[in-house]
């Protein structure tokens, strides 16, 4: 035989059972790594309840929404603005997507579960959906109040809201 066809055997073979199955198993150990779903491990970790962060923005204005609301009105917490509208026209799929990813902090309701006003802390949401929110609920009748960490909500306002 000729050192040319025992090269290029030789070549061959190695291409075929050590290169071809070497891509093989790269590839299928990469897909298993990028597709794999990873468990996220809670031991070794602390975790603690601080209601100390909670308390001071939040418990004053649901006891005071409470009070409010005691008899007349219902207050739903965390909903988001597809919880209370309905996309008529199916042929904006955006605006639907935006309903979804808007988060409403407290929506407050009457007794036959219409939907009187909305208060949402701006935080929670990006600046489109906060316009968003402000604009789709004009639409149907809804005022909006918008809470921050510098901005107390006043209970006179939530009252004359309710009243119109």
């Amino acid at each position: 035989m000729n050192a040319t066809v025992i090269f290029n055997y030789a070549f061959m073979y190695f291409v075929l059972f050590l290169v071809v199955p070497s891509v093989i198993i790269v590839f299928a150990m990469t897909c298993i790594k990028f597709f794999k779903s990873e468990k996220i491990q809670t031991e070794g970790v602390i975790i603690e309840l601080t209601p100390e962060k909670t308390k001071a923005k939040f418990s004053a204005l649901t006891a005071r929404l409470n009070e409010i609301a005691r008899g007349k009105y219902n207050v739903l917490y965390g909903a988001s603005l597809g919880s209370i509208l309905d996309v008529k026209s199916d042929n904006n799929h955006h605006t639907y997507e935006n309903i979804k990813n808007c988060q409403l902090d407290y929506v407050i309701l009457d007794e036959q579960s219409s939907v009187k006003l909305v208060i949402t802390d701006p935080e929670h949401n990006t600046p489109e959906n906060s316009d968003f929110i402000d604009s789709s609920l004009a639409k149907v009748g809804v005022n909006v109040i918008h809470i921050s960490d510098n901005k107390q909500c006043d209970d006179l306002l939530v009252r004359e809201l309710l009243v119109a």
